[in-house]
């Protein structure tokens, strides 16, 4: 799974769901967004890409095509990668709060075991 791949699916949708919300066809917004190479007529390999899918994937993701598939775009899809980690962990964590603990501390008290 690339870094592209990565971030969608933190994002929360598939690449199916994708391909329906930018009005293009799924196995081809699939190809794109994967990276998938394939062997030209000489022998050598290219890699799918459609300018206009990747610019309404990148606008999807509120990005460029540059930053999502440009020079340094590893980087840039790296540092969105861990801030969706952190916010999903917070919100993850506030889910746990409510369902657990009511939304509420820990008492000083209670910190060390079982009261």
């Amino acid at each position: 799974m690339n870094d592209l791949q990565k971030l969608i699916k933190l994002r929360g949708m598939t690449i199916r769901e994708v391909a329906g919300r930018i009005g293009h066809g799924y196995h081809m917004t699939q190809k794109v967004i994967k990276g998938t190479r394939y062997k030209r007529s000489d022998g050598s390999f290219g890699v799918y890409s459609s300018p206009a899918i990747e610019e309404a994937v990148a606008g999807l993701l509120d990005l460029t095509p540059g930053q999502v598939w440009g020079d340094g775009a590893k980087v840039i899809l790296r540092k969105l990668i861990q801030q969706e980690i952190k916010t999903t962990a917070r919100q993850r964590e506030s889910e746990l709060r409510a369902q657990y603990l009511n939304n509420s501390k820990i008492p000083e008290k209670q910190v060390g075991g079982n009261v």
